[in-house]
């Protein structure tokens, strides 16, 4: 059984229905206006942890219910990542789960039959148990097209990041500066740029329009901004999609 296949059997035992996966602000960023304090993502694109990334995102599907836990044998999880080796598979698994031990994102124990349970704790690494986003939480959703397109695969870190960013902003157009972006999520400027570039190169983003606007930090008062848009087929659910008032060029 290959990767995809994998994924895909993973993403049908989750039951979801609306098929998408919600995610807690707290994952992105912790901190309030005027007091960033980054969320535990920003240390998973700066360890550049990408595996641990995948595993956390794909376990967040699967646990929709119950205790939030998942039971599998390594090798389910290793073919989810691309892995086909045994030994090694299980060796990258085991330190992928200890590095979202480590940022206290989910628990493990020993299952049945020599399986490991996985379960999942709440998104802002604080430790504590895993609840449902209920009224008052501030939560954003991750569609199956994450998966079904192979972004998981296609996208490296900072383009995963920048995803999950712009999905957080849960806005029909959104500009994404660098220097700010990057400073309010613990991102480095030049993943902020790279990740935004893999969304417009993988056609998730379209090609930013530009808003002028006024500010004391430029000679004239004017400065330029890009905006940017989810592409049609991207669009998150719940949000309107403008994109033929947009050059895709």
């Amino acid at each position: 059984m290959d990767q995809q296949e994998t994924i895909k059997l993973f993403l049908a035992r989750s039951k979801r229905k609306n098929e998408t996966v919600p995610i807690r602000h707290s994952f992105v960023q912790r901190g309030s206006r005027g007091a960033t304090k980054p969320g535990p993502l920003s240390q998973l694109v700066r360890r550049n942890q990408s595996r641990a990334l995948d595993l956390y995102l794909l376990l967040s599907a699967v646990t929709g219910a119950g205790d939030y836990s998942a039971t599998d044998w390594a090798g389910n999880w290793a073919r989810s990542l691309g892995l086909y080796d045994e030994k090694s598979g299980a060796t990258a698994v085991s330190r992928a789960w200890k590095t979202l031990k480590d940022l206290n994102l989910v628990a493990s124990a020993r299952g049945e039959e020599g399986k490991a349970k996985i379960t999942k704790l709440l998104e802002d690494g604080s430790g504590a148990p895993y609840r449902p986003p209920a009224t008052g939480d501030f939560y954003f959703q991750l569609p199956f097209w994450y998966w079904r397109d192979q972004l998981n695969e296609k996208l490296t870190p900072p383009g995963k990041a920048m995803l999950l960013i712009a999905l957080d902003l849960r806005n029909d157009e959104f500009a994404l500066v660098q220097d700010r972006i990057g400073e309010w999520y613990g991102l480095a400027p030049e993943s902020v740029r790279k990740g935004v570039d893999e969304l417009i190169h993988n056609q998730v983003l379209l090609r930013p329009r530009y808003e002028w606007f006024s500010t004391l930090r430029s000679r004239t008062g004017k400065a330029a901004r890009p905006l940017y848009q989810f592409a049609l087929e991207y669009t998150p659910p719940g949000l309107k999609n403008h994109a033929s008032a947009l050059s895709a060029e």
